[in-house]
């Protein structure tokens, strides 16, 4: 399982809750029942309304001594033509929903690392904020930022630095849980949102993203002067505030509080608190 499907299994239903449902009404059935029940289904209902219609046409008219050959008839034709015709449509269907899940993956996640992309991000963020005022809970965010990456680039290549974002992406979900929205964020630098997390639950998944992050290890390539360097990254984490507090600020305060651990040195974490209470380092 790579790391988007890691990071959408978890919050399918919110994806889809936000951003629409791609099935819906009784293509949302027929895809739940599975192909084959689903063909049996509607080979039943089909036989079902068959007779139904046959029986009331021949009753209407009078024809009562027909009736029980143009019910074996009812029962035949639909027996054989329904399971034939619900088989190629349903094909279809999937096929149709298939693409259409593959857009919408496209959509809102980043190509190379899988994980939610900028623009679902910020869509996602103005409605935690909503939710977590309504329901007066915490929300926390945390920001993450490679160390020296353009470093890494140089000496070691493009490939090399995508496969450094590709394995912090894949490290980022593990760390979190599974209905935090972890997202890149663009270049080296991701965001993770922790619903009903406060802001010593957000310091303390910046510290182990921190900590798992300078375990991880690459490898370098020989030709480019390769050893046994490893990777680090600085987090800033920060909390939703007062009411009159929005998705700018919040993103402000993070992105300062990840540029503070930079400039204290890399490689750590920085919690700046709303506005009225101590920053924490």
């Amino acid at each position: 399982m790579n790391s988007f499907e890691r990071n959408a299994t978890g919050t399918a239903e919110r994806i889809h809750a936000h951003f629409g449902d791609p099935p819906g009404g009784w293509r949302r059935i027929l895809l739940r029942l599975g192909h084959r029940t689903s063909v049996v289904a509607i080979t039943v209902i089909s036989v079902g309304l068959s007779i139904l219609v046959t029986a009331s046409v021949n009753l209407a008219l009078g024809h009562r001594e027909q009736l029980a050959m143009d019910l074996v008839v009812a029962v035949t034709v639909p027996l054989l033509v329904a399971p034939l015709v619900s088989h190629h449509a349903l094909g279809l269907i999937y096929e149709v929903e298939r693409a259409r899940e593959q857009l919408h993956r496209a959509a809102i996640s980043d190509s190379l690392t899988q994980l939610y992309n900028r623009r679902f991000f910020l869509a996602r963020l103005d409605t935690e904020i909503e939710r977590a005022r309504r329901t007066h809970q915490a929300l926390s965010l945390l920001m993450i930022d490679v160390d020296h990456f353009k470093s890494i680039n140089d000496t070691y290549g493009h490939a090399t630095g995508e496969d450094v974002l590709e394995r912090l992406a894949a490290l980022l979900i593990d760390a979190m849980r599974p209905y935090d929205i972890v997202a890149r964020y663009g270049g080296e630098e991701f965001v993770a949102l922790m619903p009903g997390a406060d802001l010593a639950h957000a310091e303390a998944a910046a510290e182990r993203i921190r900590v798992a992050v300078e375990a991880m290890r690459v490898e370098w390539p020989v030709a480019a002067g390769g050893n046994d360097r490893g990777v680090t990254a600085s987090v800033g984490a920060t909390s939703l505030g007062g009411w009159e507090e929005r998705a700018a600020d919040l993103l402000a305060r993070a992105d300062r509080a990840m540029y503070a651990a930079k400039n204290g040195g890399r490689n750590r974490c920085v919690a700046l608190p709303p506005p009225g209470l101590p920053t924490r380092v």
